[in-house]
């Protein structure tokens, strides 16, 4: 490998080259569901709508080989959730948490097929005043979702399939929360349209968390993929979820969420 060289730098460059895991809960997205909410142990019928709003950027990449590089960058994301509920003489809708996480992020790109990336983030999750009032909470939140961790990811194309994994450590050094958690998943863009611009999209992401015993959090979902000749591909979706919550300071509720999504991956997050 040649000696660095001040022509191998690109400051603040164009998109990034690590492939957004679109069926994780917590990727770095922009998106909107409205899912049927069904709490484990508990009758009451809750509208569910978690909303995602993202922010990346890479501030270098270190060219070091032909197709081979780094990448230097961070990003942003709210995870705020919406909840509606039938009280019998009318429905109250009101924000019942929000999910904040800013990361620090390295990626390295052997060619346009294979990525590995190292992210250090803070999260914190606080629960929202529609809520807190609704429910007469008057203690304070659990504190599980407030920590940092280090995530090492893998991500491998395959045609039009897209493999992942990856494992994470709760680096926290006075932590409430179990350290580690696990990560594995798969998707695919299907070109069945002669229009190149649509795909139908498909995949699965599986969480496991130390918190929560490591017990399986499952993610599936099927839909069409639409505007992929252009620069803001967005995807449709009906999406179905198993598993601990996966936002907020009520994470430990078991779930099921059924329903629709609509994710859009934010702008520019892939340059080739």
């Amino acid at each position: 490998m040649s000696p660095l060289r001040a022509s191998d730098l690109v400051w603040l460059p164009a998109g990034s080259s690590y492939p957004t895991p679109l069926f994780d809960p917590r990727a770095t997205v922009q998106a909107i569901s409205l899912l049927n909410y069904d709490v484990e142990g508990e009758d009451e019928q809750v509208a569910y709508v978690p909303v995602t709003l993202s922010m990346k950027r890479q501030f270098v990449r270190i060219n070091r080989s032909q197709n081979k590089f780094w990448e230097i960058g961070m990003s942003f994301s709210i995870y705020s959730q919406w909840s509606i509920v039938d009280v019998g003489e009318a429905f109250l809708g009101g924000l019942q948490n929000t999910d904040y996480r800013i990361s620090g992020t390295g990626t390295y790109t052997w060619n346009a097929s294979t990525h590995a990336r190292i992210s250090l983030f803070h999260q914190s999750s606080h629960l929202g005043d529609d809520y807190i009032i609704r429910n007469n909470i008057t203690i304070p939140a659990l504190r599980t979702l407030n920590y940092e961790q280090i995530d090492i990811n893998f991500t491998r194309l395959w045609g039009d399939w897209q493999l992942y994994t990856g494992l994470g450590y709760n680096v926290s050094p006075n932590t409430v929360r179990g350290r580690g958690t696990f990560q594995i998943g798969f998707e695919r863009a299907h070109l069945v349209f002669k229009n190149q611009g649509y795909a139908l999209k498909y995949g699965c992401n599986v969480n496991m968390h130390e918190q929560n015993d490591y017990s399986p959090n499952i993610r599936a979902g099927f839909g069409i993929e639409m505007g992929r000749n252009t620069a803001t591909p967005f995807t449709v979706m009906v999406s179905a979820y198993t598993g601990h919550l996966p936002y907020s300071t009520l994470e430990y509720q078991r779930v099921r969420l059924l329903g629709l999504s609509l994710v859009f991956n934010v702008p520019g997050s892939r340059y080739y």
